[in-house]
C-alpha cells in the first residue's frame, strides 16, 4: 500500500506555513517571484514627483506665470503701434478755398482770384498713423501691476508644491495599500497550499477510517473559501498596482512588487511641533499670505486711476491719394491723457479694492485655523492608528501561540482537526489584521506628513 504521510508530518508543514512568525518569531516573508521587480517607496516617489501628470499641468502653469510677469514688466518700456487704413472713398470731398485766401496784392489782387475748389474723387486711398509712446506717470501703477502678477506667480509656485504634496501623498498611501494586500495575497497562497496538502492528507486517512467524511468536507470547503480570497486579494492587487503606476506615471500593465514595511515604535512628533512646521510650509498659508499682498497692490492700482497718464510721445501720420493734404506729418511732445468726470466709478473701485484687501485678510486667518485644526485631527488618527497595530500585533502573537499550543494537543490526539483548522484560520486572519494596521499607521503617517507641508 502506498505510504501516508502521518499527522506528525502534516503539523510540521501548518507550523511552517500558518504565517509569519507561527514556526519562529521573526520569520521572513514569502520571497518575492523572480518575474517580478520590487519597486522601493523612494523610486516611486521619484518616478511621481518626475513624470506625473498633474505635476507636470502644475509645473507648466507656472511657467505661464512667469510668462505673465514677462508680459507685465514690459509694459514699463515704450509702447510702439502702427494702424494703415486702405481703401476706397465712398464718395469724393472738396477742399474749397476762398477768394483771397492766400493774400491780396496791388498787382495780381486776391490770391485765388475766385472761391477755388479741388475734390478728391472717390478712388484707392491709405491713411497710416504711427507713433512710440513712453509712460511717465503710468510707471506707479505698472508697479504695482507688475508686483500683482509676480504675487500670482508665487501663488503658482505654490500650487506645484501643492501638486506635489499632495501626489507624494497619494503615492504613500497607494504604496502602503499595496503592501497590505501583497501580505494578504500571500498569506491567502500559503492558505491554500496548507489546506491542499490537508486535503490530500484528510482524503487518505478518511479511506483508512481514521477520519470521518464530514471532516474531509470542512476541509473541502475551507479549501474553496480560501481559492476565492485568493482570486480577490489578487484582483485587488492587480487594481492596486494600476493605481500606483498610474500615479508615478508609467504603463499601467507594468508588473512589480513593493518592500514590505516595518513597524517603528519610535518617538513622534508632538502636536504643537505638527501644527508649528504645517504653518511654516504648507502652500495654503503661504497662498493666503500673498493673495492679501496681491490685494493690497490692487488697491493701490485702483487709486493710481487719479494720475493722469502722460507719455512722452512721437506721432506720425500719412495722407496718400488726397489731394490738398499734407502727406507726412510728424509731431514729437507730451500725450496727456485724462477723464476729469468718472461719476465716482474711481472711488467706488478703491472702496471695491479695500474690502477685497480685509476679505483676503480675513481668509488668511481662516486659512491657519483650517490648518490646525486639519493637523490636529491626522495626527490624533496617526497616534490612534499607532495604538492599532500594538492591539493587531498582540493579537497576531496569541492566535500564533494558540495554534502551536492546538498543534502539541493534536499531536497528542487531545484535539481535533477541526481546533486545528480554526487555529490556522485565526492565524492567518490575525496576520491580516496585522499587516493592514501598519498599512493603516504609514497611510496615516503620510496624511500627517502632507498635513505638515512635506513632500
Amino acid at each position: 500500500m502506498k505510504h501516508l504521510p502521518d499527522a506528525r508530518s502534516v503539523l510540521a508543514f501548518l507550523l511552517l506555513c500558518a504565517g509569519p512568525g507561527a514556526a519562529a518569531e521573526g520569520t521572513a516573508p514569502p520571497a518575492a517571484r523572480t518575474e517580478d521587480s520590487v519597486l522601493a517607496l523612494d523610486e516611486a516617489l521619484t518616478l511621481a514627483l518626475a513624470h506625473n501628470r498633474l505635476v507636470k499641468n502644475s509645473a507648466l502653469e507656472a511657467q505661464k506665470a512667469e510668462h505673465e510677469v514677462e508680459v507685465a514688466r514690459g509694459k514699463r518700456l515704450p509702447q510702439f503701434h502702427v494702424d494703415a487704413l486702405a481703401g476706397s472713398l465712398l464718395q469724393p470731398f472738396d477742399f474749397t478755398f476762398p477768394a483771397g485766401s492766400f493774400g491780396t496784392y496791388p498787382t495780381t489782387g486776391p490770391i485765388p482770384s475766385t472761391d477755388a475748389k479741388i475734390r478728391t474723387e472717390a478712388q484707392f486711398t491709405t491713411f497710416l498713423t504711427a507713433g512710440v509712446d513712453q509712460p511717465l506717470t503710468q510707471q506707479y501703477k505698472i508697479h504695482h501691476g507688475i508686483k500683482a502678477t509676480e504675487l500670482g506667480r508665487d501663488m503658482a509656485r505654490e500650487d506645484v508644491r501643492a501638486q506635489r504634496q499632495k501626489v507624494a501623498a497619494e503615492v504613500r498611501s497607494a504604496y502602503f495599500d499595496l503592501v497590505a494586500i501583497q501580505a494578504a495575497v500571500d498569506a491567502a497562497r500559503e492558505a491554500v497550499k496548507t489546506l491542499t496538502e490537508i486535503q490530500r492528507v484528510t482524503a487518505a486517512h478518511v479511506a483508512e477510517r481514521t477520519l470521518l467524511r464530514a471532516d474531509a468536507l470542512e476541509v473541502d470547503a475551507r479549501l474553496l473559501k480560501s481559492r476565492y480570497d485568493l482570486s480577490s486579494a489578487e484582483n485587488r492587487l492587480a487594481t492596486g498596482r494600476e493605481v500606483l503606476n498610474d500615479l508615478i506615471g508609467r504603463d499601467l500593465a507594468t508588473r512589480f512588487r513593493v518592500e514590505a514595511f516595518p513597524e517603528q515604535d519610535g518617538p513622534g512628533i508632538t502636536l504643537e511641533a505638527a501644527r508649528e512646521r504645517a504653518s511654516n510650509s504648507r502652500p495654503e498659508v503661504r497662498q493666503a499670505d500673498l493673495r492679501e499682498k496681491q490685494a493690497d497692490h490692487e488697491r493701490l492700482m485702483a487709486k493710481a486711476e487719479y494720475i493722469p497718464d502722460v507719455s512722452l510721445s512721437v506721432r506720425y501720420l500719412g495722407f496718400y491719394n488726397y489731394e490738398v493734404l499734407p502727406r507726412n506729418v510728424a509731431v514729437a511732445g507730451l500725450y496727456v491723457s485724462w477723464e476729469p468726470f468718472d461719476w465716482k466709478r474711481r472711488s467706488n473701485r478703491v472702496a471695491e479694492k479695500t474690502q477685497a484687501v480685509e476679505q483676503a485678510r480675513n481668509s488668511a486667518l481662516q486659512t491657519r485655523s483650517q490648518i490646525a485644526i486639519e493637523v490636529g485631527a491626522k495626527h490624533r488618527a496617526w497616534s490612534q492608528a499607532a495604538l492599532l497595530v500594538q492591539a493587531a500585533r498582540a493579537a497576531s502573537e496569541a492566535a500564533r501561540e494558540e495554534l502551536r499550543e492546538t498543534a502539541d494537543r493534536y499531536k497528542e490526539q487531545a484535539a481535533l482537526l477541526k481546533d486545528l483548522l480554526q487555529a490556522q484560520a485565526r492565524t492567518t486572519e490575525t496576520e491580516f489584521q496585522y499587516q493592514q494596521a501598519l498599512s493603516s499607521y504609514w497611510s496615516a503617517t503620510a496624511d500627517l506628513r502632507r498635513a505638515m507641508g512635506d513632500e
